[in-house]
């Protein structure tokens, strides 16, 4: 027993359910920023080589999957997931889990500006291989979505700003590549 009155094995296991938890919410945070950035090896390290995802307008396995998201991305002139409500059901080696997104993207169509909002969920088998957290499997829901033309930009927003890129030239890789969190090596050094 410990302090608290909760057998010692208990807490141990409590620990690991949390720390298994949290490197699921890292590989998710990581395919964020890989679609976002455009990054084939951030979004491709989210999956198993075997796994698939069905994204309602593709369906495929890592490689599609990391194709269609870099092909799509010349597209857009930026991008951004928000990730909200992460729900993550622990079932040993494997996790049910249910992260809800929000993607704003800056297109050009046919000349004019237009922001596109998507709203959905993501619903995965993750399972853990080699002691490594991963998407298995992968259904992407749709609640919503829409498409707005930009009249006008906020005025503060100057070329002097620093600007976001769909690539490895983005601000974000002089802070750090978060490369020792795609290798499992999160602990410090």
């Amino acid at each position: 027993m410990t302090g608290a009155g909760v057998p010692a094995a208990s807490l141990e296991q409590r620990f690991r359910d949390l720390l298994d938890r949290e490197e699921i919410r890292q590989v998710m945070y990581s395919y964020a920023r890989g679609t976002d950035r455009c990054d084939p090896d951030l979004i491709a390290d989210a999956y198993h080589e075997d796994a698939w995802d069905d994204h309602g307008n593709f369906r495929g396995g890592r490689d599609v999957v990391v194709d269609t998201i870099v092909g799509r991305g010349a597209a857009a002139r930026a991008s951004m997931h928000h990730l909200g409500n992460v729900l993550i059901e622990l079932l040993g080696d494997t996790a049910h889990v249910e992260t809800y997104f929000m993607a704003c993207q800056d297109l050009e169509i046919d000349g004019a500006r237009f922001t596109r909002m998507r709203a959905g969920r993501y619903l995965d088998r993750f399972e853990r291989r080699d002691g490594r957290w991963r998407v298995a499997h992968r259904t992407v829901v749709d609640d919503w979505s829409r498409l707005d033309e930009v009249v006008a930009t906020a005025p503060s927003v100057t070329d002097e700003c620093h600007r976001g890129t769909r690539d490895r030239t983005d601000p974000s890789y002089g802070l750090s590549d978060f490369s020792r969190l795609r290798s499992g090596r999160s602990e410090r050094i």
